[in-house]
């Protein structure tokens, strides 16, 4: 290692400093920057001066370092080559000197972000003030005089001169503590700031600006959920997800934040070889248990790669999960009336069979795989089998089964993929960015804390006494026969429609999928003169965001009380929905089958609700895997749906493939209970509605 790279690699932080993080994160209106100024004369050279700022940093790289508490439970200091950070040019006429240093005096420490020393080069009509500001955290280093002399003593070798400048010191002394509305301004310029710095990583998005919409570029209410969780959790930072939909750009967001103690990371305990079962996963396992075990929760996914695979550094990357995320080698056994979960150690992985190429695949198909049945007592809960099809081209299936995997799980697996697939195309194992908590430990620590009653009371408040089920118009034809028979179909709609639906949502302060969904209740309302209905849809469950990049099963079932009045428009429907929507997130965590009890409903009458909506945004299963030589698209197979839990499935697909945003809507639906002739008339309606409501925005634009 160079002595460059011994400067700039991470350290533990000193016990002052750790001492000081914590006083900064408990009471930050208590640590605050030191700060002095001086008059320069004569006026100095502006590039010598700066260059003397830059000798002192690179002398002392601790002056611009950032501080980070790992998940590991240590402080770590990180030094930042970039020594701009720390200079600031600022311009003020001389009698507005004292309220900028005012201002600049009350500026708050942000230690993931912020140098803890800051130069400002005040330049007024008349003359150069150099303030400096020195963070407690650095105060048992140097002292706010050893640096003005420090960069005196530079200032003087650069310029070849032996007269250094003069400094006049401005006296602090008479500084007006700001107003409460000054320091409110401040305070929501600095949330603002971190509010953004969270946007721009979270989309990868490196130039987007205070007033730039969150979902212009990119954002939907999965990628929220992960900025409401990692604000809360880093910063102590809180928001819900009606703010995001009303105010969705970072100065927006920042006047109405508030502001919280951080979320004390989790401290990743060592790997256990059995663990209890999280509370949606045992939900689940009743559910499978009550199907005997068959493939209905079986994850069919498929993808077909556009240009030729590697399929040995494919089955290498897939390992390189395997060992990544512990839920993919787990079995499921059950003692006693209690099923555990046990991890498979990694030098047993050979011991079982998970991987087929194409050379193993000629007897099987998609269909085969899908329909797949699972011992999860006795192998791993995936299969992956490559298949030659007949253009070419490679196609993976990924059979995995819901016990370990939910769809916020499926984008991290695409993403962990692509990083290992591009490296072991060239021999070398992946270079993680973080390490994971396991589903296992979460478990262990969710058995721990029990049920979060708050959390609960609040479905049962909502949802007592609610109609459930679905009745339709009794003059709708009955179906055929009752022997159980699933049927689906596909409404397509053009990329027109998508930028319409869009500006439609946007303009209603409302996402994509709350339209579809109130487009949807609004026409099973009329087609059955409802009252009410109880509708349910997917919610992340993952209210920790420790626990964003695990793969697992978070997922819980919600379910919404959607009740309609005489004359509502959909516009007020749609808000009414919206906010319930957004509103619920945070309680998700508490599985249906939990909220049903609390409200007195059997558990063997089933769900309390027959109508289940939700949306597939920015598929995972539609990208591209990264190799030296340049990008393998892949684009989804979709699976045949034989098998539903629900009498009306409507699931909308948002996708972007080539920079082209399509929607579409599958609608898989229990045809022994509900005919094809009257789901055919709801799909007719729901697109009409909809087509109706996205005219509403275009029709402005094109008479214009």
């Amino acid at each position: 290692m160079s002595n460059t790279d011994a400067a700039t690699a991470p350290s533990l932080a000193n016990e002052h400093e750790e001492y000081i993080w914590m006083q900064q994160l408990q009471e930050p209106e208590q640590v605050k920057y030191q700060l002095a100024a001086w008059q320069i004369n004569p006026q100095p050279d502006s590039a010598i001066l700066h260059k003397s700022i830059h000798s002192l940093l690179q002398m002392h790289m601790d002056l611009n370092t950032r501080y980070e508490f790992t998940a590991d439970g240590d402080l770590y200091k990180y030094p930042d080559a970039d020594w701009t950070a720390c200079v600031q040019n600022e311009q003020a006429p001389q009698g507005q000197v004292t309220e900028l240093l005012s201002i600049l005096a009350q500026q708050h420490w942000q230690p993931e972000t912020t140098p803890p020393f800051l130069a400002s080069i005040i330049s007024t009509e008349n003359s150069i003030i150099l303030a400096l500001r020195l963070h407690p955290v650095l105060a048992q280093q140097y002292t706010l005089a050893e640096l003005i002399e420090a960069i005196q003593s530079s200032y003087t070798k650069f310029s070849g001169s032996q007269q250094r400048f003069e400094l006049t010191p401005i006296d602090l002394s008479s500084l007006n503590p700001p107003t409460a509305q000054q320091t409110q301004d401040n305070n929501t310029a600095a949330l603002a700031g971190i509010i953004l710095a969270e946007f721009r990583n979270t989309l990868a998005e490196p130039n987007m600006t205070l007033d730039d919409d969150f979902f212009d570029f990119g954002g939907h209410s999965l990628l929220a959920t992960r900025v409401i969780g990692n604000l809360q959790n880093k910063h102590g930072i809180k928001l819900n997800f009606n703010d995001f939909f009303k105010s969705p750009t970072a100065r927006a967001l920042a006047t109405i934040a508030q502001q919280t103690q951080p979320v004390a990371a989790a401290v990743q305990a060592p790997p256990e070889q059995q663990a209890p079962l999280t509370l949606a996963q045992d939900f689940l396992w009743q559910a499978y248990s009550a199907f005997d075990f068959s493939p209905i929760y079986n994850l069919p996914f498929a993808i077909e790669f556009q240009q030729p695979v590697n399929e040995a550094a494919l089955q290498q990357a897939f390992k390189d999960l395997i060992i990544r995320h512990v839920g993919l080698r787990t079995l499921f056994k059950t003692a006693q009336q209690q099923t555990l979960q046990y991890t498979v150690p990694v030098t047993e992985l050979k011991h079982y069979q998970w991987f087929w190429p194409s050379s193993d695949s000629n007897d099987a198909t998609l269909a085969t795989e899908a329909a797949y049945k699972f011992d999860l007592t006795r192998e791993l809960p995936l299969r992956i089998r490559l298949f030659k099809a007949a253009n070419g081209h490679t196609v993976l299936s990924f059979l995995v089964h819901h016990m370990v995997i939910d769809e916020w799980s499926l984008n991290t697996i695409m993403a962990d993929l692509n990083l290992a697939y591009a490296a072991r195309l060239q021999g070398k194992a992946p270079a993680w960015p973080n390490s994971v908590p396991s589903i296992h430990e979460f478990a262990r620590r969710q058995q721990q804390n029990g049920i979060n009653q708050q959390h609960l009371d609040y479905w049962r408040s909502r949802l007592q006494g609610a109609v459930t089920g679905l009745t339709l118009n009794p003059a709708a034809p009955a179906a055929e026969n009752t022997t159980p028979q699933v049927a689906w179909r596909q409404i397509d709609f053009d990329s027109a429609f998508h930028h319409n639906i869009s500006a439609f949502a946007k303009a209603h302060h409302a996402s994509i999928f709350s339209v579809f969904y109130t487009a949807i209740a609004t026409v099973l309302q009329k087609e059955g003169n409802l009252q009410e209905i109880v509708i349910g849809t997917s919610a992340s469950g993952r209210t920790d965001p420790n626990y964003f990049d695990t793969v697992g099963y978070f997922t819980t079932m919600v379910a919404h009380r959607i009740q309609f009045s005489p004359q509502q428009s959909f516009a007020s429907l749609l808000a009414d929905t919206s906010e319930q929507i957004n509103e619920s997130m945070t309680y998700a965590d508490i599985p249906i089958n939990y909220i049903q009890q609390a409200i007195g409903i059997p558990a063997n009458q089933g769900l309390m609700f027959d109508v289940y909506i939700h949306i597939h945004t920015n598929n995972a299963l539609n990208g591209q895997l990264s190799t030296p030589q340049g990008a393998i698209p892949y684009r989804q197979i979709l699976p045949e749906r034989n098998e539903s839990m629900f009498g009306l499935h409507f699931e909308i697909m948002e996708n972007q493939i080539n920079n082209q945003h399509n929607l579409s809507m599958i609608i898989t639906y229990q045809a022994h209970r509900y005919p094809t002739a009257v789901v055919e008339r709801i799909a007719h309606e729901v697109k009409q509605l909809l087509s109706e409501l996205a005219v509403q925005i275009s029709a402005p634009s094109a008479s214009q």
